[in-house]
């Protein structure tokens, strides 16, 4: 059996470009999704790490931020 040659160039141009335009949209999609991705797991380890020291309460309701902390920060520590 014969099969002719443009049938035969037009399957094989239309895998090709299908092959091309799906590698595409997923490079489109790692280039997007990465950086959040990135971005999320720095907010996180920083969220993570200041979480039991991140705002810690005084006797009359001050919040002293995650930055500060191990510092003296009391008036009398001139």
């Amino acid at each position: 059996m014969k099969v002719p040659e443009g049938t035969m160039i037009g399957t094989v141009l239309r895998a090709t470009i299908k092959a091309v335009l799906v590698g595409t949209l997923v490079r489109v999609r790692q280039l997007v999704v990465e950086p959040i991705v990135s971005a999320i797991t720095v907010i996180f380890i920083i969220v993570s790490k200041c979480g039991h020291h991140g705002y810690t309460q005084h006797q009359h309701g001050s919040h002293q931020k995650c930055f500060s902390w191990g510092h003296d920060l009391s008036p009398s520590a001139e």
